[in-house]
């Protein structure tokens, strides 16, 4: 009898048990997702957020928000598994859990009953991108006046599929009345495409997206942004309610506080962001503009020591083409950088070619000129041959070398070598002022300018640290613009011509060893 008793006690604590068991695992749908240490994501083409690389000949996907939540899920000793997707079917897998997380979300109320939110990890602006020419079609200032010039016109608006623009447009897209006039594509180039070829008049883009595309596709001559945002908000992670728990969102949230707190965040963003923005920066025609002159200033300044060296029209193009990329070559040798930028874009080395052939032409004509009137009186101020104003050539050199010292520094950012404040002057430097001493260098002069006296490679170094000291301390601010790095990288521009001029101006000579 006392046997039966126990035995039955056992089996009522077994069941017990095992009920108690089953009760904890539907409390916490979580719990198998937690244990095995894996969280299940995707991504689709959003640059500089996400975005694949080739590297060694392998595809890799990186990008701002990829390494940031990677970084983030590392120190919680969980694996980011990021498939490709588009957003609308990422959306729909973290609803009904066969994916686990989101990042890059804005908040909305169709998204609060499936998903849980972090704390935000960066802000976004959407800005609205129509051909060039055609900004006065779209004059407003707030989302709701957007939505009535869209009413008062046929226009067609181009909008990614899951996206979410804010509540006012997102009511004008949702209304089947205007399914007519909403082109939905699956990502950010399409949209693009979709605008050059007229097929929409007007699509909505995140700022920076729509700044990086135009840059690395070169459709910024074709289009234009709006000043005016159609949506700001924070940008969050979504967490499925179907597979994550409360509990995992705030361990997300403190590791991220952590990172913000110890410079490891500011440290992603700067390796991310800023390369973009101040390539975006030199990207512009302005820059190209200067950079050219800059280059044509250098060769101009090699091309006269040839004539006064009497070097052969192969010698003179060796003298033009080091002082305008050889600092650079050497740079980039420096640093290893996998493709030399002189072998990205032919602009620079046809430039000096053509600088090159047409002072070969401009001397000697003026030779042929001063000998058919060597007889007139007064031939001494002729003008063929020479090269006019002299101050105009220091003025477009000093020029040329505070645009290099900006590429110098914006190269050390690429290449994300640390520390930034050492390395950015640097190759502001070598960039600037290195293909003039290796060019006196391959000419054997013994008072090699560059290095005896001469206060010119010191202009780069000076300011190349000024723009590396800003850089740093711009990476600790929570948001960044593409108009602040412009204003710096003007000023750096600026105030390294006057230095040098004033240089000049004063006859200011380098503190001699």
């Amino acid at each position: 009898m006392n046997h039966k008793v126990r035995g039955s006690t056992l089996l009522q604590q077994l069941w017990v048990f095992l009920l108690g068991l089953l009760l904890l695992l539907a409390a916490s749908p979580a719990f198998s997702q937690q244990e095995s240490k894996v969280l299940r994501s995707g991504w689709y083409p959003w640059d500089p957020y996400q975005y694949e690389i080739t590297k060694d000949d392998l595809k890799q996907l990186t990008g701002l928000d990829v390494q940031l939540l990677k970084a983030v899920f590392g120190k919680m000793d969980i694996e980011l598994k990021i498939d490709p997707v588009g957003w609308q079917q990422h959306q729909l897998d973290v609803k009904e859990g066969s994916r686990d997380i989101a990042g890059g979300a804005f908040r909305s109320k169709e998204r609060e009953a499936y998903a849980y939110y972090s704390i935000p990890y960066r802000s976004e602006k959407d800005m609205l991108y129509v051909r060039k020419g055609e900004q006065k079609k779209f004059t407003f200032n707030t989302a709701d006046a957007l939505i009535k010039t869209l009413e008062s016109g046929s226009y067609k608006l181009g909008v990614i599929e899951g996206y979410f623009y804010g509540e006012p447009l997102m009511q004008y897209i949702n209304d089947p009345r205007n399914a007519d006039r909403i082109v939905k594509v699956k990502d950010d180039r399409a949209n693009f495409n979709n605008l050059l070829t007229h097929k929409i008049d007007a699509f909505p883009i995140d700022h920076l997206v729509g700044a990086t595309l135009g840059w690395r596709y070169g459709w910024q001559k074709q289009v234009e942004e709006m000043p005016n945002p159609v949506f700001e908000d924070s940008i969050h992670v979504l967490f499925s309610k179907k597979t994550t728990s409360p509990e995992l969102v705030e361990r997300f949230n403190q590791t991220l506080l952590q990172m913000q707190n110890s410079g490891e965040y500011n440290k992603v963003m700067r390796n991310y962001l800023l390369p973009v923005l101040l390539g975006q920066t030199a990207g512009q025609t302005w820059f190209f503009i200067i950079d050219i002159i800059g280059t044509i200033a250098f060769a101009i300044s090699g091309l006269l020591l040839a004539r006064e060296g009497k070097y052969s029209l192969f010698g003179a193009l060796v003298l033009a083409a080091l002082p305008s990329i050889g600092g650079g070559v050497v740079r980039d040798i420096l640093i290893n950088r996998e493709t030399l930028s002189v072998l990205n874009s032919p602009v620079y080395l046809v430039t000096i070619f053509a600088t090159v052939m047409f002072f070969y032409l401009f001397f000697h004509v003026g030779d042929w000129y001063r000998r058919k009137k060597k007889t007139m009186r007064g031939h001494q101020h002729i003008f063929f041959g020479r090269i006019p104003n002299h101050a105009a050539i220091e003025f477009f050199d000093a020029l040329g070398l505070s645009t290099f010292t900006v590429v110098g520094v914006i190269v050390a950012v690429e290449a994300k070598i640390q520390p930034l404040w050492l390395w950015g002057p640097i190759l502001a430097a070598l960039t600037g002022a290195g293909g003039g001493i290796l060019r006196d260098v391959i000419r054997a002069d013994a008072d090699n300018p560059g290095l005896k006296g001469s206060f010119y490679a010191e202009v780069a170094l000076i300011w190349g640290l000024i723009l590396s000291l800003f850089l740093n301390w711009y990476s600790f601010l929570p948001k960044y613009e593409l108009t602040h790095l412009t204003i710096a990288v003007v000023g750096v521009i600026l105030g390294g011509l006057a230095t040098r001029i004033s240089v000049v101006y004063f006859k200011i000579r380098s503190p001699m060893y």
